[in-house]
């Protein structure tokens, strides 16, 4: 083959992979093969996650069709980067970021959920991967208790991630204390 030939087909992989970054939301191609523990209902599960994780397997184990009940305590500033705020200006929480803030609308491109903001909190079932991947934002917001509720998609151990693009994590700053509770 000619050099040119291999360069262009090496460039069309690494397209492929960057443009597949949605399609791929985190580097697990079999799923998670431990069973984590499985919550009693109204018995809280409390795990600690750092955004710097590509793909924190939160030892918890859900079950298809049951309602969940996910509580963030954010213990530290979240900074993606440069980026400390908001469009709003306000503090980045689980919400994240609009892709305004980035140097080039093109960078959106690279977000592995192109459809939620950047450094927004995402959770997976890594057995059901595209059926079950949620930012915060789809969950239903509790406003009294400000916790969120979802629905497991199957029977599988909680991953969570910050939505940023896979390679980058290493920039990321945060912490959280995050409460998992069974509701029925």
């Amino acid at each position: 083959m000619q050099k040119s030939a291999i360069l262009k087909l090496a460039l069309f992989f690494l397209s492929a992979l960057t443009l597949s970054a949605c399609a791929t939301p985190a580097w697990l191609p079999f799923g998670s093969s431990t069973v984590g523990q499985a919550i009693t209902q109204g018995e809280p599960v409390t795990v600690h996650f750092f955004t710097k994780d590509p793909a924190f397997d939160t030892g918890v184990s859900l079950q298809s069709g049951l309602s969940y009940q996910l509580h963030i305590n954010q213990l530290s500033y979240w900074i993606d980067s440069t980026i400390e705020r908001n469009e709003a200006g306000v503090k980045l929480d689980e919400q994240g970021f609009d892709n305004s803030l980035r140097r080039s609308p093109w960078e959106g491109l690279l977000r592995r959920s192109r459809s939620h903001n950047w450094f927004e909190l995402m959770l997976m079932q890594p057995n059901c991967k595209s059926g079950s991947l949620q930012g915060v934002s789809d969950l239903t917001l509790d406003e009294a208790s400000g916790s969120y509720n979802f629905v497991a998609t199957c029977d599988g151990n909680l991953t969570l991630f910050i939505n940023d693009s896979h390679g980058f994590y290493s920039n990321n700053v945060g912490y959280a204390s995050i409460v998992l509770t069974r509701v029925n």
